[in-house]
């Protein structure tokens, strides 16, 4: 259903020279004018985020002591770029630092048992980054063997935190500190923050180690993640972005953009989103994460360009597993009930998600998408929701019904993952049907397709696209604008076998556009006329650009 995007802010209140619809898209988006300014210093200082005093004293006794330190991340392009940031900014303090990424299929989620059996080193300190805040019994499993542990996440917390010497985590109840949408990465970046005010007090911070020079792997996570685009995360992105862009970026991050065949200079936040991120997190979904870390780790440009190309090979396997695989999932979605839920002992879990996410957007409602897991008797599965409905709840609520499944779960509103015993895994579908029912009733809330308004034919062109773009970053929360327009099917033919090619006339003006639905296919016949919603997108390849429409939803005229 399309709907015009509700204004959050007068748009009195912005620059008067701005053009109508510029007000419109930014009003419709900040929480207050003054959020169009992205500098540095509007950041959010950390003084309110809980545990961060226990997490600097542990840290910093442990870089005077030259203690074994070993940075715990996570498979995902969040918790790399955590990794990363966090390894290269300790060793320039003269830690003796270590990292490990667990292996998907071998360690499973976050800071595990399994995992602390296979640490490369025996540390003093474990620093996780990106998990940790449901990891009781790793850590109360180090704790015993004399470790200790800090914990640094964003992920939601369980009713108890973990045995941590500190765990500092915006999400924690207990933690008053605005910034709520940190990625993981985010979290460390401000972790580091707070250790070099520390250290600067002392003179004990090194004069050529600037934080901001990091912001790159920041923004890299920051977007991957898909968290909110807040006020304090746009800063973030920004101020990564312009580093890219000026060509100070990390060597991994320009490996994957040679690759990738993008322009540094004219990189996006949707360019992290839809072609840096899918390629990063190949590795942790068909391969090791381990060498994504190493990616970022590069120090010379040829070792960053063999870890690139592996990403982006692994990313074509990984696309053509998808392929496969979604028809099937598709299949076994049942009508009746609330839960798109699919399940095939022979999928990949390092697909699953993507699969979910899949399923989420096709039949806009709540997916869970499973596989056998690597633990023998254990499903793993994955789950995407709609923004009506959050996962976390659904899943206390089933965790509640079925105590002696033993349930396993964690992750976001939007997204989650769980791991249950196989004979509890019908059960388990049935239960979350019956929390959704018990909450929405039999159907899913419809998700609204926002649009920032009808674009006139002077500004559906190249050049207002390029001028969006300037106004990046767009993201979670932050949505790319969206145009409704009348137009009439010229051509329409499949793209592939999941995407849908299209040729429009727009009604009001007998311009004629090229446009690409993805993930959609649609069969309309040459002179069907609708409404469609859509993003304007710059079409690049090497120096010709090209207006391309990205439609997102049609409705019939």
């Amino acid at each position: 259903m399309i709907t015009p995007r509700p204004l959050r802010i007068d748009t009195a209140a912005l620059p008067a020279d701005w053009h109508p619809l510029v007000k419109n898209i930014y009003a419709s988006r900040l929480n207050h004018h003054d959020e169009i300014e992205k500098r540095l210093q509007h950041l959010l200082p950390p003084d309110n985020l809980t545990g961060l005093d226990a997490a600097l004293d542990r840290l910093d006794h442990a870089i005077r002591a030259r203690e074994p330190i070993l940075v715990y991340g996570d498979y995902d392009v969040d918790g790399a770029t955590a990794t990363a940031l966090t390894v290269r900014v300790l060793r320039q303090l003269g830690a003796n630092v270590a990292w490990f990424i667990p292996n998907r299929s071998v360690h499973g989620y976050g800071f595990s048992l399994a995992g602390l059996a296979d640490l490369p080193v025996t540390p003093r300190l474990i620093l996780t980054v990106d998990n940790g805040t449901q990891s009781h019994d790793a850590i109360a499993a180090a704790r015993a063997r004399g470790i200790d542990v800090v914990v640094t996440d964003h992920h939601l917390p369980g009713e108890t935190l973990p045995p941590a010497n500190a765990i500092v985590n915006p999400n924690r109840r207990d933690c008053p500190f605005a910034g709520k949408h940190l990625a993981g990465v985010g979290v460390a970046f401000y972790l580091l923050l707070a250790l070099r005010s520390r250290l600067l007090a002392d003179n004990r911070w090194p004069d050529t180690l600037r934080l901001s020079d990091y912001l790159d792997l920041v923004a890299l996570g920051t977007v991957a993640d898909l968290v909110p685009l807040d006020y304090n995360n746009r800063i973030l992105v920004n101020h990564g972005l312009a580093r890219i862009r000026s060509g100070h970026g990390n060597t991994g991050i320009n490996a994957l953009m040679a690759v990738a065949n993008l322009d540094p200079a004219r990189l996006t936040a949707q360019d992290i989103a839809f072609s840096l991120a899918p390629r990063l997190n190949a590795l942790g979904r068909l391969g090791d994460m381990a060498d994504g870390v190493a990616l970022l780790l590069a120090k010379d440009r040829q070792t960053a360009l063999d870890y690139a190309q592996q990403c982006d090979d692994l990313n074509r396997d990984r696309k053509a597993l998808e392929n496969e695989a979604v028809q099937e999932a598709a299949r076994q979605v049942s009508p009746a009930l609330p839960l798109a839920a699919a399940y095939d002992p022979a999928w990949h879990e390092g697909i699953i998600g993507i699969l979910a996410a899949r399923l989420k957007s096709r039949f806009a409602r709540p997916a869970l998408v499973a596989t056998d897991s690597g633990e023998t008797g254990w499903i793993k599965a994955s789950l995407r929701s709609v923004s009506a409905v959050p996962l976390v709840p659904l899943l206390d609520s089933a965790a509640r019904d079925l105590p002696s499944a033993a349930l396993r779960y964690g992750g976001h509103a939007a997204a989650a993952g769980l791991s249950v015993q196989r004979e509890h895994y019908p059960a388990l579908i049935a239960a979350i049907n019956r929390a959704f029912a018990e909450r929405y009733g039999a159907t899913v809330p419809p998700e609204p397709v926002y649009i920032d308004g009808e674009l006139p034919a002077t500004l559906l062109n190249l050049n207002w696209a390029r001028y969006l773009e300037r106004l990046e970053p767009w993201g979670a929360a932050l949505p790319v604008p969206v145009f409704a327009n009348p137009f009439e099917v010229l051509d329409c033919r499949l793209l592939g076998s999941a995407h849908t090619r299209l040729v429009l006339r727009e009604l009001d003006s007998d311009n004629v556009y090229n446009a690409s639905w993805f993930f959609h296919t649609a069969d309309y016949k040459s002179g069907t006329r609708l409404r469609i919603a859509y993003q304007l997108q710059v079409n690049r390849f090497y120096r010709d650009e090209r207006l391309d429409l990205l439609v997102q939803y049609a409705e019939a005229l």
